[in-house]
């Protein structure tokens, strides 16, 4: 049994409620590296980078 997703779900609400408290001190900023840390290590990762590069080549009208 592995912890992977929970983890993620855990670490993305703590950085959703940071961000929105709209103070962004040291250790926000390094729980916000390990969520993605560990997001990149979740079988989420290949389609959010997809999306990633979806919305920046619409951004930037590259093909």
């Amino acid at each position: 049994m592995t912890l992977g997703i929970p983890l993620v779900a855990l670490l993305a609400l703590i950085v959703y409620l940071l961000v929105r408290s709209g103070e962004l001190r040291v250790w926000h900023v390094i729980l916000t590296g390990l969520l993605g840390f560990y997001l990149d290590r979740t079988h989420l990762a290949e389609p959010i980078g997809a999306a990633v590069v979806w919305i920046a080549k619409g951004l930037t009208h590259t093909t």
